[in-house]
């Protein structure tokens, strides 16, 4: 019993590899409020402190949304100057796929956790309903992507419309 289920897991890890020579990212999807980033430092007339976290938000302003947190091997620091963040999704109540392109953070810190926020208007649904599909890729400033990570969804066939054919 203890064979064939460390079999099974073992097939299940090998077929959700993805086929792209760059380096998986590690990805949860969590809904966030404002109060969420809030820290003391903040109501002593501080900017937002980030608790040793590197955040990009589509919407700066705005802090509540969905948020991709991103665990990057080696390191949120080592990422190459002009390095990208292009996140696609499909919202599940919009059929189209939506694209943003950010700039990662250059920050000095440590951390392997970049939070990537589809905040304010970019982030239509309600916090229990996830994207339908998704990708996200760390690109270099020329284009190659250095990490990636993508949905179940995402990585099956589109289907061809009627307008194609």
């Amino acid at each position: 019993m203890i064979r064939s289920s460390w079999l099974f897991w073992l097939v299940a890890g090998i077929s959700g590899l993805s086929s792209s020579a760059a380096p998986n990212l590690k990805t949860r999807l969590v809904f966030k409020e404002h109060a969420d980033f809030m820290r003391l430092t903040e109501f002593f007339g501080r900017k937002e402190n980030p608790s040793g976290r590197a955040i990009v938000r589509s919407q700066p302003r705005s802090r509540a949304g969905l948020y991709f947190s991103l665990n990057i091997a080696r390191g949120v620091g080592e990422l190459p100057k002009g390095a990208k963040v292009v996140l696609e999704f499909v919202h599940p109540k919009l059929p189209e796929v939506r694209s943003y392109e950010l700039i990662a953070p250059r920050t000095p810190i440590e951390s392997h956790e970049m939070l990537v926020g589809l905040t304010g208007e970019d982030w239509i649904g309600p916090a229990q309903k996830p994207p339908v599909a998704w990708r996200v890729q760390i690109l270099d400033a020329s284009g190659d992507v250095l990490a990636s990570e993508q949905s179940f969804l995402w990585a099956l066939p589109k289907p061809v419309s009627a307008s194609s054919e």
